[in-house]
């Protein structure tokens, strides 16, 4: 049997695939992940093996070309992938990379959506089916605010107008953060990042990690199934 991998693009030390490359695991990918932030090379041509591309997340943005010089790399390859037929997902600054490649633009919010999130569907979809709406992991400040020509908007929240959206048959943007959990969340509060220097937290709240804790089952039960639904899409579409 020949091996199908999911390649992942690390842009941020902590925010590793984590939640989505074990679930994709599970439904029988081998994962691999560029670790770019660390100056592992992002390539201009994937191994025959790869059968989908996963764009990560970060603290950076879409544009900053000259500080984070492989983003325009990695935007290159996300524009070839979706052109050529892979199966994309980008995930938060994954999303806003996917978007300005295929001539989008990217934005920033009036406010920082970070936390937990209801996102509401506003156009059908086969994979991205969320229900009315879904809770979501939240950690951002910029958007995807002009969609590419062609993009299918398929969810919004009260915050972020563009939440998830469709460029493909199995490439989608999604701005919320389906691989994070409560650890992962736990790293990103220990060091602030913009996004969160300028988020005015909830009196009542202790940490927006303990909310996600409290909140785990809930966004497992709705991402998980998602995720192996892309996944299990992405099996079927491969010839390998």
């Amino acid at each position: 049997m020949s091996t199908k991998t999911v390649l992942f693009i690390q842009n941020y030390a902590t925010d590793p695939p984590h939640l989505v490359s074990q679930w994709l695991e599970e439904i029988g990918f081998t994962s691999k992940t560029i670790k770019a932030y660390d100056g592992e090379t992002v390539p201009t041509e994937l191994d025959p093996d790869v059968v989908a591309l996963i764009a990560l997340g970060g603290a950076m943005n879409a544009m900053q070309d000259v500080e984070y010089p492989w983003l325009a790399l990695e935007k290159e390859l996300l524009k070839k992938s979706v052109q050529e037929g892979l199966p994309v997902l980008g995930i938060c600054l994954g999303a806003q990379l996917l978007g300005v490649a295929l001539g989008g633009t990217v934005s920033r919010l009036d406010a920082s959506e970070i936390g937990i999130y209801e996102i509401n569907q506003i156009a059908p979809d086969s994979i991205m089916n969320l229900g009315p709406s879904a809770p979501a992991a939240q950690w951002h400040e910029d958007y995807v605010s002009i969609l590419p020509q062609g993009a299918t908007l398929i969810a919004d929240s009260n915050l972020c107008p563009t939440q998830i959206y469709k460029v493909g048959p199995l490439s989608y943007g999604l701005q919320c953060h389906p691989e994070a959990d409560a650890s992962i969340v736990a790293m990103w509060e220990a060091k602030p990042d913009h996004a969160f220097s300028n988020f005015d937290k909830a009196s009542d709240e202790t940490t927006i990690a303990a909310t996600v804790k409290a909140r785990e089952n809930d966004l497992s039960n709705t991402w998980k199934p998602i995720i192996q639904s892309w996944g299990r899409a992405v099996l079927d579409n491969s010839t390998i």
